[in-house]
């Protein structure tokens, strides 16, 4: 964490509910530092937030304009996220990755092996996959846009699992019915 003279500055959150669960935003002064998405209540997202970063936790109505994007996406609006995010924490690889899969438009579904292809890495869908299941900005980064080459989803890690990628996959379009089990995976070259 960025240290300022003899102490750390605090780090912001705010915490609100949506139709798919409790989401928060955590926030610095270099940017997003996580979102969290997906909770089936407030209590265990606060306990996960301040397990994670500690005491210099102050309550805010961070970045209201992504607060409200979120809370739109999961109405159902396409929304483009554009927001600063902290990636210091990043190493080099999981930033390729990250803004490679930024790049996944709304309503389509790329696989982990296209992906690695597109960042020079054509053996690497599991390090990619790996990556991906460590996003701390899921929606701004959208990793539930990326699925096994077989169509089907593959992980997801927010609470909810495959069945919370799965409605965001609906909520896109991407997947038609809750009920399916595959996706058509767009290819790029």
């Amino acid at each position: 964490m960025l240290k300022v003279g003899n102490f750390y500055p605090p780090i912001y959150y705010f915490l609100f509910k949506t139709p798919l669960g409790w989401c928060g935003v955590v926030d610095s002064t270099k940017g997003v530092l996580r979102v969290e998405i997906g909770y089936p209540g407030r209590e265990p997202l606060l306990k996960k937030i301040v397990n994670r970063f500690g005491n210099r936790l102050v309550n805010d109505g961070v970045r209201g304009d992504l607060v409200n994007g979120i809370t739109r996406y999961f109405s159902g609006e396409k929304v483009l996220f554009n927001c600063a995010m902290d990636w210091s924490s990043l190493s080099p690889f999981q930033q390729k990755v990250f803004k490679e899969a930024m790049k996944v438009p709304y309503g389509t579904a790329v696989a982990y092996g296209n992906l690695a292809c597109r960042i020079s890495c054509p053996n690497g869908s599991q390090a990619v996959g790996g990556a991906l299941s460590k996003n701390p900005f899921p929606l701004l980064i959208p990793c539930h846009r990326i699925i096994r080459g077989d169509g089907k989803l593959g992980g997801f890690s927010a609470p909810g699992g495959i069945a919370l990628k799965r409605k965001l996959l609906r909520l896109e379009g991407v997947i038609p019915s809750l009920k399916e089990h595959r996706v058509k995976i767009v290819r790029r070259k």
